[in-house]
């Protein structure tokens, strides 16, 4: 599937995970003042379905034929794992460009049918890219932000990890109980016993 897609459905996963609402942070470039952003993953939901990895789409420009798919995970990942330029290596793999029937490299392309194909794929998989429309109360300063999905949600599993160790720690302490039984507690029966153990 391609990265969008994989992104919409991670979005999906966190939402059963940790609910709808999604709070962050971010630091004005202008002023430097700390802002608080609060959405919900169907905020973020594109008007246009997310495309296939493996589904081939076109971009005609003049006398240039650009034939394409949707970077997927694999080809980060690949890519990743290699050396040289990452951008060069990711069009090598996804694009393939004419200009008057003959082959072209897509880096050799012109800027103005770069930025076509670059509106075209962001426009078949809305949700490569999520940006965030930020405006600053203190100083008035608009610009956006990239929200990344993977590093978001990475985050808040490494928390919700350390906070069960945590909370094993203290009811194992309090208690006696193995790991075994605490971690296989519900986490409301977790919490009503950690106030019991505050108490």
């Amino acid at each position: 599937m391609s990265v969008g897609e994989r992104d919409r459905q991670l979005l999906r996963l966190r939402e059963q995970l940790f609910g709808p609402k999604v709070e962050a942070t971010a630091r004005c470039p202008k002023c430097g003042s700390e802002l608080e952003l609060t959405f919900t993953a169907r905020d973020l939901e594109a008007t246009v379905v997310a495309g296939q990895g493996d589904e081939r789409l076109r971009v005609v420009s003049g006398e240039y034929e650009i034939d394409y798919r949707l970077p997927t995970t694999a080809d980060l990942l690949e890519i990743a794992s290699g050396s040289g330029q990452s951008l060069t290596a990711l069009l090598d793999r996804c694009v393939v460009a004419r200009h008057r029937d003959d082959l072209v490299q897509a880096t050799e392309l012109p800027m103005a049918i770069m930025e076509k194909l670059s509106s075209s794929m962001a426009e078949a998989d809305p949700y490569a890219e999520i940006q965030i429309a930020m405006d600053c109360a203190g100083c008035s300063h608009r610009w956006s932000i990239v929200f990344d999905v993977v590093s978001y949600l990475w985050g808040e599993i490494e928390e919700w990890a350390e906070r069960l160790l945590r909370d094993v720690h203290s009811l194992a302490s309090a208690y006696g109980w193995s790991e075994r039984d605490i971690v296989g507690m519900s986490a409301l029966r977790r919490r009503l016993y950690l106030e019991l153990a505050d108490a």
